[in-house]
């Protein structure tokens, strides 16, 4: 008996999925004990915030613990975060070697979810991530009305995060009002210009204006919309744009596009 602890992940039942989670999970099936997948994932990014009240630093030493106790040695680290450190539905815990995030991970249930997804293979139903509405891309969490942006491992960059998810969202805008149809191209160029160390310390405060004109003066909500994840860094984090200035996004970065992977 590989647990004898008693379990403290609660089991999902058919009534905690969409009717395309449960398509998404028949397109997909999971790996069984005796599958080659079994073992796989040895990587785990905990979110992070000096401040968190979700136990997300307490998280982190328990999977270390308990990896420990079951054999393991995990490659447990903290990920790119963006919060306020009181998010409804974390702590969140990145897989990598997967590309999905698990939510509202608690320590006390770190054993069992170390058990199930890195000896058994499974994948933990019930603290499976599948807000469409959230997670745009499979390395990026990102949720507006908390104020949380999420990167699934460490190797991301914060600003091209930003960047990917400004051009991500941009094709949407129908050039109606000036705010989107000028503002589009003009924050697109200078964020190209910021991952590339190539930017003027004055056009940081362009960048803050105009995603500012575009939130607060756009016809519909998509200006606000499309600006959201660079007004949350800059209101959260302006060093990490500051740093850009001079380096750029960095050649030994993971990167979010094939482009940039060259």
């Amino acid at each position: 008996m590989l647990n004898p602890k008693p379990s403290n992940l609660k089991p999902a039942t058919a009534d905690d999925f969409k009717s395309w989670q449960k398509l998404w999970f028949l397109l997909n099936p999971l790996p069984g004990k005796q599958q080659e997948a079994v073992g796989l994932v040895t990587r785990y990014s905990c979110c992070s915030h000096p401040g968190c009240i979700r136990g997300s630093a307490v998280l982190k030493k328990a999977l270390i613990r308990e990896g420990r106790e079951l054999g393991l040695d995990l490659d447990v680290t903290e990920t790119p975060t963006i919060c306020r450190g009181d998010c409804s539905k974390g702590p969140f815990i990145g897989l990598p070697e997967k590309r999905l995030f698990y939510f509202n991970v608690q320590a006390s249930e770190a054993y069992d979810l170390i058990d199930e997804t890195s000896l058994q293979g499974h994948v933990v139903f019930s603290k499976l991530l599948l807000d469409s509405t959230k997670v745009t891309d499979d390395r990026i969490l990102f949720n507006e009305e908390e104020g949380l942006l999420v990167l699934i491992e460490p190797g991301y960059c914060l600003v091209e995060a930003v960047d990917y998810l400004f051009r991500f969202n941009a094709p949407e805008s129908c050039g109606k009002c000036f705010p989107c149809r000028y503002g589009v191209h003009k924050l697109a160029g200078l964020l190209q210009k910021l991952r590339q160390g190539s930017a003027k310390k004055g056009e940081l405060e362009v960048i803050r204006k105009t995603a500012a004109a575009m939130a607060q003066e756009a016809y519909c909500y998509f200006g606000a919309k499309v600006t959201a994840p660079l007004r949350l860094l800059m209101g959260q984090k302006p060093q990490e744009l500051e740093k850009h200035l001079e380096k750029g996004c960095g050649g030994e970065e993971l990167h979010l596009t094939e482009k940039e992977r060259g």
